[in-house]
């Protein structure tokens, strides 16, 4: 079996990067770098990397559209998509290669495999509040969608599901894949023993004895953008839609008026809102 793993760049930390390659390409997996930033960061590189630069940043889907398409074209068996701020270990690497394949031997119509999520921020594994994972008899969890970083994909089950959405550009996009995988009648699996540190948004906030996790403000347009997106689509889940309707005006007053940047975040919802509203996709441009 060949594995290669799809690492999309932004504004990387250096000895993050480069310690994952490390233990990447000790692990024996193919490591693509697909760079979404504006300077790019090749020079950082070994010639085993195989790099690709996107200095107008096309979006996360996109990046990890030319990451799979180069994994199929080098007939690679399954590919791993990472976030730059994913924290590897050589445990990790070893226990994915072979629990995916034992995944897939289980289940053949598996459309993904990811690790169980440790939070960056609290050291705990993260678990669906609402519409819980399934357990099974050989430590797998059965779920409705996995978040893309660690997520691996049998390259072959490209053929039926597609590529993720370029449209979406960042929020959602994982999740709608699995969606749109789930529909066709593929499998959404995580792994009780496998753990991936990784760190979702870049802070955390307590406001009234509920942790809110902190990201920048432009994602906020895509937030709500993508969720009025999603909302209209037979296939995503009914649980997921009354969720997100009842959470935009609570993240609105929370991002809005109890957080820094609350004039800038309430002009990126207010976007988004509209934009969401008229079935704008692609990249954010301040004057549409």
């Amino acid at each position: 079996m060949k594995f290669a793993a799809i690492i999309i760049l932004f504004h990387p930390e250096r000895q993050i990067l480069l310690n994952n390659i490390r233990l990447l390409e000790a692990a024996g997996w193919q490591v693509i770098v697909v760079d979404n930033s504006p300077q790019s960061h090749q020079g950082w590189l070994s010639s085993s990397v195989e790099f690709r630069h996107c200095p107008e940043n096309a979006g996360i889907a996109h990046a990890q559209n030319i990451g799979l398409l180069l994994a199929k074209q080098h007939e690679y068996d399954y590919a791993m998509l990472l976030d730059q701020d994913s924290q590897l270990s050589e445990q990790l690497l070893q226990t994915v290669k072979l629990r995916v394949v034992e995944a897939q031997t289980h289940y053949p119509n598996l459309a993904a495999y990811g690790p169980s999520i440790v939070s960056e921020f609290d050291g705990q594994v993260v678990r669906a509040k609402v519409q819980r994972a399934v357990p099974d008899e050989h430590g797998f969890l059965h779920s409705r969608q996995i978040i893309a970083s660690g997520k691996v994909i049998p390259i072959s089950v490209l053929a039926e599901i597609g590529l993720m959405e370029d449209a979406l550009f960042i929020d959602g996009v994982d999740h709608e894949w699995c969606w749109r995988a789930n529909r066709k009648g593929y499998r959404i699996i995580s792994d009780t023993q496998a753990l991936l540190r990784h760190k979702q948004g870049e802070s955390r906030k307590r406001i009234m004895g509920v942790t809110f996790k902190v990201g920048s403000s432009v994602r906020l347009y895509y937030q709500y953008r993508n969720i009025l997106i999603l909302l209209r689509r037979s296939y995503v889940p009914f649980y997921w839609k009354i969720r997100n309707c009842v959470a935009l005006p609570v993240r609105w007053i929370i991002n809005g008026w109890f957080l820094e940047q609350r004039r800038e975040r309430r002009r990126y919802m207010r976007q988004g809102l509209i934009d969401g509203l008229k079935k704008r996709s692609g990249r954010y441009k301040a004057d549409q």
